[in-house]
């Protein structure tokens, strides 16, 4: 999971959409657009509009990324824990993990298995910073793998704030309001380009 070190040396102005506007904490809808000039009723739905990404952001995303880095494996199995818990049909939607406990999820190799694949995606964004044309395909083509897997489009949505909440304990102290702004932009933006690919 080392391939995002040499993205920080990388990170160019306009290299990746930047946002000069401000952000409001609500996750995975897109940034506020605001005085863009285009009135009401002229304007396109919300969820129609490319979330962005800062230079900043980027750079907290790489910061906090390498501190993950060290536990991502017990990062990635508390992520979908919170997520079985907190939206119970979607762990019947895997069928490996259809009515097991807890504590079965917590032992499941398989269950560990997924969240690394996950979590290697993440990776993948962060280390395509610098080439957003690689990276808008790769995200494209795992949404298109993704409705191959029967996945449901709304499900997408769910996995930022998920790995926020799991991430935030290690992180500890340089755990700062921005930062987690930073990686729910990141998965608004994710999360946007899957689903785009998922619904034709």
């Amino acid at each position: 999971m080392g391939c995002v070190n040499s993205t920080k040396n990388k990170l160019k102005q306009g290299k990746f959409e930047t946002s000069k506007s401000g952000h409001r904490k609500t996750y995975l809808t897109t940034n506020g657009h605001t005085g863009n000039g285009v009135s009401p009723e002229t304007s396109p739905r919300e969820e129609d509009i490319k979330p962005a990404i800062t230079e900043r952001q980027k750079e907290l995303v790489l910061e906090s990324w390498e501190i993950v880095q060290a536990d991502v494996s017990t990062v990635g199995v508390n992520m979908f824990m919170r997520l079985f818990e907190t939206q119970p049909d979607v762990q019947d939607v895997f069928v490996p993990f259809k009515g097991k406990s807890a504590d079965e999820l917590k032992d499941s190799t398989q269950l560990k298995s997924h969240a690394m694949r996950v979590l290697s995606a993440v990776e993948k964004s962060i280390a395509s910073f610098d080439n957003p044309k690689r990276l808008e395909e790769m995200l494209s083509d795992l949404g298109a793998r993704h409705v191959m897997y029967n996945a449901k489009v709304d499900y997408i949505d769910l996995i930022g704030p998920q790995f926020i909440w799991a991430i935030e304990p290690v992180v500890g102290d340089k755990w700062i309001p921005e930062m987690e702004q930073a990686w729910s932009d990141l998965f608004k933006y994710i999360s946007h380009i899957m689903k785009a690919s998922m619904t034709f």
